[in-house]
C-alpha cells in the first residue's frame, strides 16, 4: 500500500463488531510490539486482549464527545517520564504500530486517556498503568450505513506549512516538484492531529528538511502528533527512494520548537 494512499483515505473505526481478532494475527501484532520496543527507548506497549475491562471501566472518561470506542482489543502506549523527547518517539512508534496493524486488513482506532484519573487507570491497567495516556482499539470495524455521510477536518495548504530558508518565506510549488517532495507535502496534510491543530511546519533548506512545531497550551500532544507525522514521511519519502531518518534535536525556536531535519 502506497503510503500517501493511506493518509488520503486513513480513517478511525469508531464502532467494532464484537468478533475477535484471530490468534495467530494476535501473536503476530505481539511481535511487532517487541520488534518496535527494541528499536526505541522511552515507550512500552501492553497488549490487553479481553477489551471489555477496558471499555466498561474507560466509559464516560474516554473516547469521542463522552461516549468511549468499544474494541475486542487494545494496546497501551506507556511513555517513560513524559519527557518532550519520549513524547515525540511515543506519537512516532505507536503510529508505525497502528499503521503495521492496518496493514493486516484489522481496523483501528486512536484513544487517548491522559485526562483519566489515576485511580480508574489503577483499575483497569493496574499499579504500573498510571502513565498510560494513549490506547490503540482494534478489531474489525461495522459495516457504513448506505448513505452514511463521510466526516472530514479541513486542512492547511502545503503554502501553509512549508517554508523557504525560514518560517514565513513563500516557496514555490515548482521547486517542491524540482525536490521530488510535492506530492509528499501535500499527502502529509492528511495526518490527524489532537483537535486537528496540525502542529507541523516545515522549511526546506536546499536538500534539507527541517521540520517544526508551533507552541501551544497542549505541546504534550503536539509532540506525539510530530512524531506521527515524522514517520509518516518517512515511509512516504521511502516510495520515491529516499529510505532515511530525521535527525533530532529539540530546542526552542520562539513561538516554534525545532523538531530536527532530513536530508533528501
Amino acid at each position: 500500500m502506497l503510503m500517501t494512499n493511506f493518509l488520503q483515505k486513513r480513517k478511525s473505526v469508531r464502532n467494532f463488531k464484537n468478533d475477535t481478532v484471530p490468534r495467530d494475527a494476535l501473536e503476530n501484532i505481539k511481535l511487532l510490539m517487541n520488534e518496535i520496543k527494541t528499536e526505541e527507548s522511552g515507550i512500552s506497549f501492553s497488549l490487553y486482549e479481553n477489551g471489555k475491562i477496558v471499555a466498561e471501566g474507560l466509559k464516560g472518561k474516554a473516547g469521542y464527545a463522552g461516549v468511549m470506542i468499544e474494541a475486542p482489543h487494545y494496546i497501551a502506549l506507556d511513555i517513560d517520564n513524559k519527557k518532550p523527547l519520549n513524547l515525540l518517539i511515543g506519537g512516532y512508534c505507536l503510529e508505525k504500530l497502528n499503521t503495521k496493524i492496518v496493514d493486516l486488513d484489522i481496523d483501528t482506532c486512536w484513544i487517548t486517556v491522559d485526562n483519566v484519573d489515576v485511580n480508574t487507570k489503577k483499575s483497569i491497567f493496574g499499579e504500573k498503568g498510571t502513565g498510560i495516556d494513549y490506547l490503540i482499539a482494534f478489531g474489525y470495524g461495522e459495516k457504513k450505513k448506505l448513505f452514511d455521510p463521510e466526516v472530514t477536518s479541513s486542512r492547511l495548504s502545503v503554502e501553509e506549512i512549508v517554508f523557504a530558508e525560514k518560517i514565513g518565506q513563500p516557496i514555490s510549488i515548482e521547486t517542491l516538484e524540482n525536490y521530488g517532495v510535492f506530492d509528499v507535502f501535500s499527502s502529509v496534510r492528511y495526518a490527524p492531529s489532537h483537535k486537528n491543530f496540525q502542529p507541523w511546519r516545515f522549511v526546506l533548506k536546499g536538500t534539507k528538511v527541517e521540520a517544526y512545531m508551533v507552541k501551544s497550551d497542549e505541546d504534550n500532544r503536539s509532540l506525539i502528533d510530530m512524531g506521527v507525522i515524522l514517520f509518516y514521511m518517512e515511509e512516504m519519502l521511502k516510495t520515491i527512494g529516499i529510505n532515511k531518518k530525521w535527525t533530532i534535536d529539540l530546542k526552542d525556536a520562539g513561538n516554534y520548537y525545532y523538531i530536527g531535519s532530513f536530508t533528501l
